[in-house]
C-alpha cells in the first residue's frame, strides 16, 4: 500500500504548521514574552520631564505582581495598571497603562537593560469642562533600579 497523493498533502501541511509554531516560539527567536512578571520586584529611581526638556522632577517606578506603578501619579490618582513584557537578550521592553477617575489615562513605554531604565509615556487628561479637548502631554523618564537598603 503506497502512500497516496492525499496522505502527502496532509503531512506537508502538518510539517509546514509545525515549523511555523516552531519558528514563533520564544526559544527559536531569543526572546520571551509575557503578560508581565519580567519586571517583578524591581523598583527604579527616575527623573522625569516634558518631551524634548530638561528632567523637571523624579519619580518612583515599581513593578510588583505583574502590575506597573508610578508613586509620583499617585497624587493624582493614577494607580497600578497591569504590564507587558518581553525580552530580548539582555533588554526588556514593557508597556503599560494607567488611569485616573479625575486626572485621565496614561500610557508608558520603556527598556530595562541592566540596572537602567528609559521610558516615554503619554498622559491624555479627563475631558473637563473647562477643557473639553485635553491635548496628550509627552513625558519621558530614565533613570537606575533602587539599590536594597
Amino acid at each position: 500500500m503506497g502512500t497516496t497523493r492525499y496522505g502527502k498533502g496532509i503531512v506537508s501541511v502538518f510539517l509546514v504548521f509545525l515549523i511555523g509554531a516552531w519558528a514563533a516560539s520564544p526559544a527559536a527567536g531569543g526572546h520571551h514574552e509575557s503578560k508581565g512578571g519580567l519586571l517583578d520586584g524591581k523598583t527604579f529611581m527616575v527623573q522625569q520631564g516634558e518631551k524634548g526638556k530638561e528632567a523637571k522632577g523624579s519619580d518612583t517606578l515599581v513593578f510588583k505582581g505583574g502590575k506597573f506603578r508610578s508613586l509620583g501619579c499617585d497624587q493624582y490618582g493614577f494607580g497600578d495598571g497591569p504590564y507587558t513584557a518581553t525580552a530580548e537578550g539582555d533588554t526588556i521592553k514593557f508597556a503599560a497603562d494607567t488611569t485616573s477617575e479625575k486626572k485621565g489615562k496614561m500610557h508608558w513605554e520603556g527598556t530595562v537593560q541592566g540596572d537602567r531604565i528609559e521610558v516615554s509615556y503619554v498622559w491624555i487628561d479627563k475631558s473637563h469642562w473647562y477643557k473639553p479637548n485635553p491635548k496628550p502631554l509627552e513625558k519621558w523618564a530614565k533613570g537606575e533600579l533602587k539599590k536594597s537598603e
